[in-house]
C-alpha cells in the first residue's frame, strides 16, 4: 500500500510536468518559438504570463483552492490540467499495483508517461513529436532487452513503420493526396518496439475499427482530418492489456 500511494503522489507531480510538455513541446517546434520545455524555467499563465508561485503549482490542490482560476487573471483553468494530474496518478498506481516496485514497473510507468502526452498533443495538434516517439522506440528496445526479445522488438518497429508508410504512399498515389502524417509511422514503429511483429496487425485493426466508429458517430465531415494517433495508442492498450490479463 505504500509504494501505490508513493506511485500515486509521484504521478501527480509527474501529471503536472506532463502538462508542461503538452503545453511547451508542440510551441517549441516553431522555428520562430521563443519557448521550450526549460525556457522560461518557471511555469506561467498562459493569458496573462503571471509566473506562478509554488504554491499555484501544486497538483489538484492548486486548482481546487483557485477554483479553476487564475489569481491573478481570472481566467478560467483548462479541466485538461487536473485531469491529466489525476490520470497520470491513477495509471502510476495502476502500473505499481500490478508489478510492484520492480524495474519492469519502472518501464511501464515511462511508457504511460510517454503515451500520455503524445495522445493529447495529437489529439488537439495532430502532432506526434520525435522526441517523444522515438524515445519511446528506444525505451521499448531496452525494455525488450530485459523482459524480451530485442530482435523481436527491432523486427515489430521495422514492421510498424513500413506497414504505414506503404499504406500512405498506396493512398497517395490512388487518391492524389495524403492520408496520414509520418508521425503516425513513428509511433506505430515505436509501438511495435513494445510489443513485437506479430501483434501489429491485432493493434493496427483495433485502432482502424476504433477510427471508424469515432469516425462514424461524431460529426467529422468526409474530407476532415482527424488524429489517428489516438486510436493507434488505445489500439496498443488494448493489445497489451489482453495480454497481460
Amino acid at each position: 500500500m505504500v509504494e501505490i500511494i508513493i506511485a500515486a503522489t509521484l504521478g501527480l507531480f509527474i501529471g503536472s510536468f506532463l502538462n508542461v510538455v503538452i503545453y511547451r513541446l508542440p510551441l517549441s517546434i516553431d522555428t520562430n518559438a521563443t519557448i521550450d520545455l526549460i525556457n522560461p524555467k518557471r511555469s506561467f499563465c498562459p493569458v496573462c504570463k503571471q509566473k506562478l508561485s509554488a504554491l499555484e503549482l501544486v497538483p489538484i490542490f492548486s486548482y481546487l483552492t483557485q477554483k479553476g482560476k487564475c489569481k491573478h487573471c481570472g481566467t478560467t483553468i483548462s479541466w485538461q490540467y487536473p485531469l491529466i494530474e489525476t490520470m497520470t496518478a491513477l495509471i502510476s498506481a495502476l502500473i505499481v499495483f500490478m508489478f510492484g516496485a520492480t524495474i519492469e514497473s519502472g518501464f511501464y510507468l515511462l511508457l504511460a508517461w510517454l503515451l500520455i502526452p503524445l495522445f493529447v498533443i495529437d489529439l488537439k495538434e495532430r502532432l506526434l513529436p520525435d522526441v517523444l516517439t522515438l524515445s519511446l522506440m528506444w525505451i521499448g528496445f531496452i525494455y525488450q532487452m530485459q523482459f524480451g526479445d530485442l530482435q523481436n522488438g527491432v523486427i515489430g518497429a521495422m514492421a510498424g513503420y513500413l506497414l504505414l508508410w506503404s499504406m500512405y504512399w498506396l493512398f497517395k498515389i490512388i487518391r492524389k493526396k495524403e492520408g496520414m502524417g509520418y508521425g503516425d509511422f513513428k509511433l506505430l514503429a515505436a509501438l511495435g518496439a513494445w510489443l513485437g511483429w506479430q501483434t501489429i496487425p491485432q493493434l493496427l485493426l483495433s485502432a482502424s475499427v476504433l477510427g471508424l466508429i469515432f469516425f462514424v458517430l461524431s460529426s467529422t465531415k468526409k474530407d476532415q482530418v482527424f488524429a489517428f494517433g489516438p486510436f493507434l495508442i488505445a489500439g496498443f492498450l488494448f493489445v497489451k492489456l489482453s495480454a497481460l490479463l
